[in-house]
């Protein structure tokens, strides 16, 4: 019984371990699963890690660089500081998308159509700018000085509309004007230019013949010079640059004599558009015989020594500011003793430097230049010199100061001299400008020497007046045959002349405001200038016209899967503008906007599978360890009860045989 009931737990014992050494096979089994399991994630991972996409670079105004995913719409968008791209199929046909397409369409071959819709407009703001400056008035041209000093400002014929009409041209509408371009290429205005280039030539010729014989004329002008003779202009003017003032006077008589002669003769203009001003201020426009003369008439003394004025005072009666030969010198009188009528008087100059007054007194070496006293009387001496020159007296009214200037030791003559040569210099600079030309015509008509210029100006003047007016408009208007406003306020308004004054109003603009700008304009942008923009989309228009098209679908346009198989496949090709904006053919790979990327969103995707695989494969590793530890246990413990019971058996079995045998 005792050895049965052992036999039975051994081969229990052995059932048990059996059963365990089975269980530690199948989880080794699973642990070895495990491992493949996790070998298969690390790989997915890796996988994702190795796996790359194509990005394109696009550039912003400060050259720097962001990047997207490559594909069509990114590579072919526009962008002002991208290069541009092109993908073409195998036929050669650029490809486009479906939008790009149907405007090329609707364009029907017309570039200005396509450009147009997408906003891109040709147009210039100059005309809208004259009319912002100048509204509905004619356009201001130039100012320019007088002889008498006074300004006159020009204008154009026309207004900033009706320029910007003739400029366009609005014959369609069934206007007069062809438009500058046309106007400028028309046969009228090319034989207009033939005419003018000779009448221009003539007139310089003429104008030069005239110049002479008026200078001959005024050179040999003679006059009688008290003391010395008959004398010509030209000797005049050899006296009046010489140094000898001893006949100042005498020579200035008579150069007022020779003056006075030739206004008599009407040799001058009489317009009255010299400007004078008397020593009080008033104004007045005489012609040049009068303007003149009233200069000789300021230099002149009573006995060609006195000179008597009056000037304005201040309010109180006490203050005079007189301009004696150039200085400024304010003169204050003060009572000497309050209601006595003995007055105090104070001389002060002006300081040039500092623009204030200074008391007048001595020089630094002892030489006197002002110097007053009680009665009134100012005296002036040249500096460095000891003999007195110049007196003032002033006698004082309620309003008004009488100012009395008398030259002194026969100081007259260089007075009259300075003055004979101011006078002379500015006769001799403004003379010609002021003798009436039709007085000289007989003279230069009669010339052996000038009468070939002047038939010449005669002839080429009037085939210019026959094709401007189909008539002679005479000699007297010969001069103003190329001032357009001119010949159209005097009835030049034939067909074959209107295209010339079109050009000519349109150029006298543009040598002061520069020639119309024109440009595409991206609507609703601010008026920005949009060159870049247009040239584009002129390329693309270029492009889809010379080589044709086809439109590519919105989703493969969107897909990067498709752009990386149709580039690396060689199922389309690449293409890129040069600064001459021609398509050339480019690889995709020496792109230098194209690049090679990790796939951050797939990594991120396998980084999150991987994790939490392994947690998972980890976590069981963990059981299955715990599992097999607990079966080694077990085992251990059966295994030593095993070998308990068979080592008691053996035993047992042992004393059987000792007690039978």
């Amino acid at each position: 019984m005792g050895m049965a009931a052992s036999q039975a737990r051994l081969l229990s014992i052995t059932t048990r371990m059996s059963d365990n050494e089975l269980r530690s096979q199948l989880i080794n089994n699973q642990k070895m699963r495990l491992a493949t399991e996790s070998s298969q994630v690390s790989e997915n991972y890796i996988n994702a890690l190795n796996e790359a996409q194509y990005m394109f670079t696009n550039y912003d105004a400060d050259n720097k660089a962001s990047y997207q995913q490559l594909t069509f719409n990114s590579m072919t968008a526009y962008n002002e500081y991208n290069n541009q791209y092109g993908i073409s199929n195998a036929a050669g046909q650029i490809l486009v998308s479906e939008t790009d397409a149907k405007r090329f369409e609707q364009a029907d071959g017309d570039l200005a159509t396509f450009l147009n819709s997408y906003g891109l407009e040709y147009r210039t703001s100059y005309f809208e700018e004259l009319e912002n400056l100048y509204g509905t008035g004619n356009i201001k041209l130039d100012t320019v000085t007088n002889p008498d000093g006074s300004t006159t400002t020009n204008y154009s014929r026309y207004n900033a509309e009706q320029i910007q009409e003739i400029y366009e041209g609005n014959q369609d509408d069934g206007g007069v004007h062809a438009g500058y371009e046309n106007s400028l290429m028309s046969t009228d205005f090319n034989d207009y230019l033939k005419l003018e280039d000779t009448y221009l030539d003539a007139k310089e010729n003429y104008n030069k013949v005239m110049e002479n014989v008026m200078r001959e004329y005024a050179n040999g002008f003679t006059v009688n010079v008290q003391g010395v003779g008959q004398q010509t202009y030209e000797q005049i003017l050899a006296y009046a640059r010489g140094n000898d003032s001893s006949k100042g006077i005498e020579y200035f008589y008579a150069f007022k004599d020779l003056v006075s002669q030739m206004d008599a003769q009407n040799k001058f203009y009489k317009d009255a558009t010299y400007e004078y001003v008397d020593i009080n201020g008033n104004r007045s426009y005489l012609s040049f015989g009068d303007y003149i003369d009233k200069l000789f008439e300021d230099c002149i003394y009573i006995n060609d020594t006195t000179k008597r004025y009056t000037t304005e005072v201040d309010y109180d009666g006490d203050t005079a500011y007189i301009d004696l030969n150039g200085d400024v010198v304010r003169v204050t009188r003060t009572e000497t003793t309050p209601g006595s009528g003995t007055y105090t008087y104070n001389y002060e100059l002006v300081d040039d430097e500092t623009g204030t007054y200074q008391p007048v007194a001595q020089t630094e070496d002892g030489e006197q230049i002002w110097s007053g006293d009680p009665s009134g009387n100012i005296n002036f001496w040249d500096e460095g010199v000891n003999t007195e020159n110049i007196r003032y007296n002033f006698t004082w009214g309620n309003s008004t100061v009488s100012v009395t200037e008398t030259l002194l030791n026969g100081h007259n003559k260089e007075v009259y001299f300075n003055n004979l040569q101011n006078i002379i210099e500015y006769f001799d600079d403004a003379m010609v400008n002021a003798f009436d030309p039709s007085q000289f015509n007989s003279v230069a008509q009669g010339s052996a020497n000038y009468q070939q210029y002047y038939n010449d100006y005669v002839a080429a003047s009037q085939a210019l007046s026959q094709f401007i007016f189909g008539s002679d408009v005479g000699f007297d208007n010969y001069a103003n045959l190329d001032d357009y406003k001119w010949c159209l306020d005097k009835g030049g308004t034939s067909q074959s002349y209107q295209s010339v004054a079109d050009v000519k109003a349109i150029e006298e603009v543009f040598a002061v405001y520069g020639e119309p700008k024109y440009a595409y304009i991206k609507e609703g942008d601010g008026d920005a200038n949009a060159d870049a923009e247009t040239e584009w989309y002129t390329n693309l228009f270029n492009r889809m016209t010379e080589g044709g098209y086809k439109a590519i679908e919105n989703g493969l346009a969107s897909s990067a899967e498709w752009m990386r198989y149709a580039l690396e496949s060689g199922l389309v090709k690449m293409e890129q503008v040069d600064k001459n904006n021609k398509w050339n053919p480019i690889t995709f790979t020496s792109c230098s906007d194209i690049t090679e990327q990790t796939n951050d969103v797939a990594v991120t995707i396998a980084e999150a599978e991987y994790n939490k695989a392994m947690n998972k494969i980890e976590n069981k590793d963990k059981v299955y360890d715990m599992e097999l530890k607990n079966i080694d246990t077990e085992h251990t413990a059966l295994q030593t009860e095993y070998d308990s019971i068979k080592s008691a058996l053996d035993k047992n079995v042992e004393r059987n045989f000792k007690l039978y045998s």
